[in-house]
């Protein structure tokens, strides 16, 4: 797991503090929109997807929450330049746990420890 200086899930920290400043105010509508930036500048990125999961997950929108992890995962799995972090890890476990789905958590971490 590689973690960098000034950057949070490989996308700078600038970037994403304006989104975690919004969902510690619970304004979720606010930082569902500081994260169609994010994604539209890092679209590989599963760190700016679990954002946005944990966003919609703290919305209450349960059926986008879960599209959205598994493009989230499928990015940690099929492309190998991505950047495994523990700050991406911990976000997805959290959506996925409040999501009821404990063996998808369990699984991003066996892959991220066997690779």
């Amino acid at each position: 797991m590689a973690s960098k200086f000034g950057l949070a899930g490989g996308i700078p920290e600038r970037r994403v503090r304006p989104i975690w400043d919004a969902i510690d105010s619970r304004q979720f509508k606010n930082a569902l929109k500081h994260c169609t930036p994010l994604l539209s500048k890092y679209p590989n990125s599963p760190y700016a997807l679990a954002l946005k999961a944990l966003v919609l997950e703290r919305m209450g929108k349960a059926e986008e929450v879960f599209s959205v992890c598994l493009n989230a995962k499928e990015l940690l799995y099929t492309n190998d330049s991505v950047l495994i972090d523990d700050l991406t890890l911990s976000t997805l476990q959290f959506v996925f746990q409040r999501s009821d789905h404990f063996d998808m958590a369990t699984s991003c971490y066996e892959y991220a420890c066997a690779k």
